[in-house]
């Protein structure tokens, strides 16, 4: 079964817990760590921790219960530069950086390391799209853009960068970003020392049940 889809199942069989549920794969020449974590009240979270050829990552995105708010960014470890996208699909009346625009559209907020980008979700679909585009790419340093264009290859692989496609950079770049979920299979690895050296320590609880899932069997 391709990893992807086994962690969709899992997921699923976790949905209704509110304890974390971790991750840790491996894609030949890139690794992926996953966190998924539900809080009661507040909605989904989900983190990945990517090092790709292109460099190391955190994806950070997050969903209010209603499902009509989610926010998805994307840090680049080396610099820390990052760069977000706010979604919301309604009852925005009152953020007012979303006051320019007027429902039944949605409104998406870019923010980047030059500053922040609102607009109507339909206006990437308008007469207007294109200089729009360039308005939002402009957000991002050169070095930024490079380092997300190496990692368009990988983002179809894993079900959970769906999200940071058509919705995400899929609006800014695309030509780069429109590819369909194409999933790949990954393997299961420990992946509690990988998290450290981004700053993400395990528990002493969790490097223990670590150990045990991947404990050589006795001879």
């Amino acid at each position: 079964m391709k990893a992807a889809l086994a962690l969709a199942l899992l997921l699923g069989t976790r949905a209704a817990s509110a304890a974390p549920a971790r991750w840790h794969f491996t894609f030949g020449k890139w690794s992926l760590s996953i966190l998924f974590e539900r809080k009661a009240g507040e909605g989904d979270a989900t983190r990945l921790l990517v090092a790709a050829p292109g460099g190391r990552f955190v994806f950070l995105s997050s969903q209010n219960p209603s499902g009509r708010d989610s926010m998805e960014s994307i840090r680049r470890v080396t610099d820390g530069e990052t760069f977000s996208r706010r979604l919301l699909l309604s009852s925005f009346e009152e953020i007012p950086a979303c006051s320019p625009v007027r429902a039944p559209d949605a409104c998406v907020v870019f923010t980047g390391a030059g500053g922040a980008v609102v607009s109507g979700l339909g206006a990437f679909a308008g007469t207007q799209a294109a200089p729009l585009r360039e308005k939002v790419a402009a957000l991002v340093s050169p070095g930024m853009r490079d380092a997300l264009f190496a990692l368009a290859p990988i983002l179809p692989a894993v079900a959970e960068f769906g999200s940071y496609g058509k919705d995400f950079l899929g609006l800014v770049w695309p030509d780069r970003f429109a590819k369909p979920m194409d999933l790949r299979k990954g393997e299961r690895r420990p992946g509690c020392a990988f998290e450290a050296e981004f700053g993400y320590p395990c528990s002493d609880e969790e490097k223990a049940r670590e150990a045990k899932r991947f404990a050589e069997p006795a001879r």
